[in-house]
C-alpha cells in the first residue's frame, strides 16, 4: 500500500468539481493515508492567491493525516531553461514543477499533429527545460515527467531519444534531490504498448539515484490515493524504488 499522495487538486483549479478541502481530507482519512499534499495549478502568478485560501481551509478542517499545501507550478512557456512561471514559491510546502505546454509555443499538444515544432527542436527545448528543473534547488519534484513530450511526438520514432535525454537529466536530479513523479494519470494518455514501456524512464532515474515519488493527480475524490497503473509500473522496478515524502522534505508530525 502507498500511504501518501503528493498530487491532489481542489475545485479552485476549475476542472475538479466537488474537490473541496473538507472532502479531500475526509477521503484521505477514509483511506488511512498518512500524508497528502494539495497541489493546485499555478499557471500564472495570480494563481498564488489561492494558496493562502487553501491553507486557511486546511487549518480549519480536522484530519488524522499530515496535510501539506504545495502547488503544481508550471514552466514559463517563453523559456527553455526550466524557469518557472513565478519565483514566489517560498510559502509552498512542496513545489511540483510541471511542463504542460509545448515550450515556446504555449499550446497543449494532445497528439503529435498538434505539435507545430520539428521533433529535433522540441526535443532540444524539452531537454534544456528538464535540465533546468532538475538543477533548481527550490523544486522538490518534476511532475509527470515525459507526459508532454510523449503526447507531442511519435513515440515509435522518438522514444529512445526521450530515454537518452532522461539519462542526461538523471544525475542532475539525483545530485539536487529533485524527485521524478510517478503520476497515475499519465498512463491513460499512452498506448497499451508504451504503458508497458514507461517504467524504463523511472528505471533510468532509480539507477542514477533519483527519488521516485507518487502522486495520483486526483481531480475527483475517488481518485485520491489511486495507483493501479503505478502499481504495475513499480512491479518492474526494484523493491526499494518508491520514495517517501520525508525523503524530499521535512514533513511535520
Amino acid at each position: 500500500m502507498i500511504n501518501y499522495d503528493m498530487h491532489i487538486h481542489t475545485e479552485y483549479c476549475g476542472h475538479a468539481p466537488g474537490m473541496t478541502v473538507p472532502v479531500i481530507l475526509e477521503r484521505a482519512d477514509e483511506l488511512g493515508l498518512e500524508t497528502i499534499c494539495i497541489t493546485d495549478h499555478i499557471f500564472v502568478e495570480e494563481d498564488l492567491e489561492l494558496i493562502d485560501k487553501i491553507r486557511d481551509e486546511v487549518e480549519r478542517t480536522t484530519s488524522d493525516c499530515t496535510v501539506l499545501v504545495g502547488a503544481e507550478v508550471d514552466v514559463d512557456p517563453d523559456h527553455f531553461d526550466g524557469t518557472l512561471i513565478t519565483d514566489r514559491i517560498s510559502q509552498l510546502d512542496y513545489v511540483l514543477a510541471s511542463l504542460h505546454y509545448v515550450p515556446g509555443v504555449g499550446e497543449f499538444a494532445e497528439t503529435p499533429d498538434d505539435n507545430p515544432l520539428e521533433p529535433e527542436v522540441l526535443l532540444e527545448r524539452w531537454r534544456t527545460t528538464l535540465l533546468g528543473l532538475a538543477a533548481d534547488k527550490h523544486v522538490h519534484a518534476i511532475g509527470h515527467p515525459g507526459r508532454m513530450i510523449g503526447s507531442s511526438l511519435d513515440l515509435d520514432s522518438h522514444y529512445e531519444d526521450i530515454l537518452a535525454i532522461f539519462e542526461e537529466v538523471a544525475p542532475v536530479s539525483a545530485k539536487n534531490n529533485t524527485a521524478w513523479e510517478l503520476n497515475e494519470l499519465t498512463a491513460y494518455r499512452l498506448s497499451d504498448y508504451y504503458r508497458q514501456q514507461w517504467y524504463r524512464i523511472f528505471e533510468i532515474g532509480h539507477a542514477a539515484g533519483v527519488k521516485l515519488i507518487y502522486g495520483s493527480d486526483a481531480h475527483a475524490p475517488e481518485d485520491i490515493g489511486y495507483y493501479e497503473e503505478i502499481k504495475a509500473l513499480l512491479a518492474k522496478l526494484p523493491e526499494d524504488a518508491l520514495a517517501r515524502p520525508t525523503d524530499l522534505l521535512k514533513v511535520p508530525s
